[in-house]
């Protein structure tokens, strides 16, 4: 193996390692909050259920996913929120995502 050939496989390792770590999507942000619940959606199939809740965060309206939770909130209870927000993919141009879940499984 020649030097120049040398040098041109290191050198491309580097751009790689340089590039992949550059690619990477940045880390979500992550709260948890306590939130009063406005109203409750459910649904039942068999011994399938769906629950997601309406809540008031930052004086909006928005729904948490509560498929995962292993409790049955009513109207009036607070619940634990996980808030994720998310950078667009892929760093194109585009409002980040929001995403709120019930935390826990209790």
């Amino acid at each position: 193996m020649t030097k120049k050939r040398l040098i041109l496989i290191v050198t491309t390792i580097i751009v790689c390692i340089v590039a992949w770590g550059c690619a990477r999507p940045p880390s979500p942000e992550m709260s948890q909050v306590e939130l009063k619940v406005v109203k409750v959606f459910s649904a039942r199939d068999g011994d399938a259920v769906f629950h997601a809740y309406l809540v008031t965060w930052k004086e909006q309206e928005v729904v948490v996913n509560g498929n995962l939770s292993k409790r049955d909130y009513q109207v009036g209870d607070t619940i634990p929120v996980l808030v994720t927000k998310v950078k667009y993919p892929l760093g194109k141009p585009g409002s980040d995502i929001l995403d709120f879940v019930v935390a826990g499984t209790n």
